[in-house]
């Protein structure tokens, strides 16, 4: 290898193991019909897992999550994490709960998308979830 490409190789090789080691992994627990922190602010890259999930699951809900990233649907009654690569505000629920307002957010890196969440017609569980979402990410 030339030593130009070498010397361009090296540091992009440190840039990426050095945000490798400062990922964190943020916890959000199942308390009842609630999960706690109901909010969560993390980095690009930085993981949440989600315990004591054992009548519960995570879904994220169409259109309330930056647009083009994968949607999250967990196994039910499993304890689960995803890593965050893409900024912005995740609204997610717990599909059997939901009733009972049973949701959260996960804000990474800016909030990318908040006109968009700011804008969503939303109704019930889910609405106390965006509003506190939004005072979240409007605090930032």
């Amino acid at each position: 290898m030339p030593k130009t490409k070498l010397a361009l190789t090296i540091p992009a090789a440190l840039l990426f193991m050095a945000q490798s080691v400062f990922a964190e992994t943020h916890v959000v627990t199942a308390e009842g019909m609630q999960f706690a922190p109901l909010v969560v602010k993390i980095a690009p890259g930085d993981t949440v897992r989600w315990d004591n999930m054992p009548t519960h699951n995570v879904e994220t809900v169409d259109g309330l999550v930056p647009e083009g990233t994968e949607k999250i649907n967990s196994p039910m009654g499993e304890n689960y994490q995803h890593t965050f690569e893409e900024e912005g505000i995740y609204i997610y629920i717990c599909t059997p709960h939901i009733g009972a307002g049973m949701g959260g957010a996960v804000i990474v890196g800016e909030p990318t998308n908040l006109e968009e969440i700011k804008a969503a017609d939303v109704t019930g569980g889910v609405r106390r979830v965006v509003r506190q979402a939004i005072s979240e990410a409007e605090s930032m």
